[in-house]
């Protein structure tokens, strides 16, 4: 007998949007408290770098959270789409970081 494949089309979606959160977080940090950014959302420009830091690592665990329940395996192209384009647009925020981080190097 064959054991049925169990599909998770969500997993790496979710995954990466955890990773890149985490990302955004750390770099987030470093360009705070270095001096060299500020941050642009108007939701946590008030925290200190430190909380910035938190709430998006706490944010990314909450994320993962996710890959242990049956949300993964939902065969939505709505969340799917979703969560591609939330991945895009962190990915171009971190592609942001990555030149500040440049000039800050130069």
């Amino acid at each position: 007998m064959i054991a049925a494949k169990h599909s998770t089309p969500l997993k790496n979606h979710v995954c990466a949007l955890a990773i890149l959160n985490a990302a955004d977080g750390l770099l987030t940090f470093f360009g705070i408290t270095s001096g060299f950014i500020t941050e642009a959302n108007p939701l946590l420009s008030s925290f200190s770098p430190g909380v910035i830091l938190a709430i998006k690592v706490l944010l990314s665990l909450c994320l993962s959270g996710f890959l242990f329940t049956p949300f993964v395996a939902i065969q939505s192209r709505l969340w799917r789409y979703f969560f591609i384009s939330a991945n895009t647009l962190y990915s171009l925020i971190l592609l942001l970081h990555i030149f500040w981080l440049s000039l800050l190097a130069l």
